[in-house]
Parts: structure tokens; C-alpha cells; sequence
């Protein structure tokens, strides 16, 4: 309950309360028309114009320590007992097994000895406890513990990177290699078994595709020089028109025939005029 102040006698203003001098300098605060000081709602005096510090009042300058003025007085009225008689709840809710009367409210009908009123269809099943003077049951509820599962860790698949395996280059072929045997006497047409190392150089110039080479022609020295110099000019330019047809640009091989003039083994003999009958792949640095 709210505490409710008595009026107070005296009829304050709004904005300033009064208090009684205490001795009779009040030209340095300000004054009713009953000559008490003007006092705000602070409880502080109000100054004048004319205040200075020996002017002063002590009363009015000591600090307050409450917001109401010194001359009022807030009289509280003695707080009323309350006297609420608390009402005990002795009502019995059905069980709904309609063993007993019930009211309107569901609460089962008590006689005037404030005994269970019965219904025929009354049993042990039916009974409320309470009723029957008897301890309510206890059920207890068993408490389930959910463990929720741990998580499945999968560790993740690393793939290897797969590296290509890169073709090796062919191993670099000598500075000049030596074509021999192959071509017959008097022939610029190459022979079946010069296929396989023609094949061998083509593969090593498609690894290097800058390399560049000079092809150079040779022959034994029967017939006439003239002759042996345009034969070795065509075999030279043979081996390029193989090459070529292997993929080789044509760009990178220059041709040059020697005619019988270089000779490597000795023309007098059989073997000797086969190995002369040559042609030499040399490479451009």
C-alpha cells in the first residue's frame, strides 16, 4: 500500500519554499512579503544581488542534507494493518475414472464432514487416494539420458598427384654420323636397311626441332670425278627426302655432295669402295 502524506499547513510555492532569518541582514537574499528568505526546492536560500560573503547567513550557506526545506515537516500517516484472511485450498481434482461427484469446477463434492462423496461406480481402481486418507502414490519418473553418437571421423582421401611420365629424348646423336652402306655401286636409291637408322635420326631430330643439320654425299672413286659428284649430290639429297617424309622440315637440312674426294677406307678393295659409299649427318652449332 502507498504511504499517504498528510497536508502540510503552510501553503508552499511551486518553485521555492520559505525559512526564518536568523538574524536581521536579509538585504543579501531574498524575502517574502512576511520577510522570511525565499528557500528553493534544493533548501538552499536564495541569494540576492546584494550578497557577499560577510553578508552571508550561516544557516542559509550550511549544506543540506535532505531536499526538504528546514521549516516543513512531511508527516506519514500510520500505515493500515491488513488483515486478509487467506483462504486454504482443500479441493480435490477427479481423476477422471468417475468414482466420485464432481462440481462444476471438477473438484470431486465433499459432505458436510468433508468426506469423498461416492459414486455407484466406485472401486479400488477408481479411488482418488486423498479421498481414501490414504498417501498419494509416488511416481517416479526414470530419467533417459540421450548419448548422442559420436561423429564419425573420416579421414580424407589424399590422391597423389600423377606425374606424366614424359617420353625420353632420344640419346643425342654424335657431331657427324656416318651413314654407311647405304647404296649400291652406281645407285642414289636408298637401300631397305637404311630404314631403321634413318628412322633413329628422325626420332632425335623430333625431340630437338631447333637442331639443324647438313647432309653430305659421298662416293667411291670408280668412274669419272664428274660423274661420282652429281651421284653424291643425290644420295644426299635422298636422305632429306626421307627425313622429310618423316616429319622433318625441310628448312632445317642443308645438302652437299664430296663427290670421291673424302674417302674413309681404301677404294682398292671391296669393303673399302662399300664404305666410301656414304653420307654424313653433321650438326649445325
Amino acid at each position: 500500500m502507498k504511504t499517504k502524506l498528510l497536508p502540510i499547513v503552510a501553503v508552499l510555492s511551486a518553485m521555492a519554499f520559505t525559512a526564518q532569518a536568523d538574524n536581521t541582514n536579509t538585504n543579501a537574499y531574498v524575502t517574502d512579503s512576511y520577510g522570511n528568505i525565499v528557500v528553493d526546492s534544493w533548501g538552499s536560500c536564495t541569494r540576492s544581488i546584494n550578497w557577499t560573503p560577510e553578508t552571508a547567513i550561516a544557516s542559509c550557506e550550511k549544506k543540506k542534507s535532505a531536499t526538504t526545506p528546514d521549516n516543513t515537516k512531511a508527516i506519514v500517516a500510520d500505515k493500515p494493518k491488513k488483515t486478509c484472511a487467506t483462504k486454504v485450498n482443500n479441493d480435490i481434482k477427479d481423476n477422471g475414472l468417475r468414482g466420485y461427484a464432481i462440481d462444476s469446477d471438477g473438484d470431486v463434492v465433499r459432505d458436510s464432514w468433508g468426506a469423498c462423496v461416492r459414486t455407484i461406480e466406485w472401486t479400488e481402481a477408481t479411488e482418488i487416494a486423498h479421498c481414501e486418507g490414504k498417501e498419494e502414490p509416488v511416481v517416479v519418473v526414470e530419467e533417459v539420458v540421450i548419448v548422442a553418437p559420436e561423429p564419425v571421423v573420416v579421414a580424407p582421401v589424399i590422391v597423389a598427384p600423377v606425374t606424366p611420365i614424359a617420353k625420353p629424348k632420344p640419346a643425342p646423336q654424335p657431331t657427324i654420323a656416318h651413314l654407311r652402306e647405304f647404296f649400291d655401286t652406281n645407285s642414289a636409291k636408298l637401300k631397305p636397311s637404311a630404314h631403321a637408322e634413318l628412322d633413329a635420326y628422325a626420332e632425335f631430330l623430333t625431340a630437338y626441332p631447333n637442331q639443324k643439320v647438313t647432309i653430305t654425299g659421298h662416293t667411291d672413286s670408280r668412274g669419272e670425278a664428274s660423274y661420282n659428284q652429281q651421284l653424291s649430290e643425290k644420295r644426299a639429297k635422298a636422305v632429306k627426302a626421307y627425313l622429310v617424309n618423316k616429319g622433318i622440315d625441310a628448312s632445317r637440312m642443308e645438302t652437299h655432295g664430296a663427290g670421291e674426294t673424302q674417302p674413309i677406307a681404301d677404294n682398292k678393295t671391296r669393303e673399302g669402295r662399300a664404305q666410301n659409299r656414304r653420307v654424313e649427318i653433321e650438326l649445325i652449332k
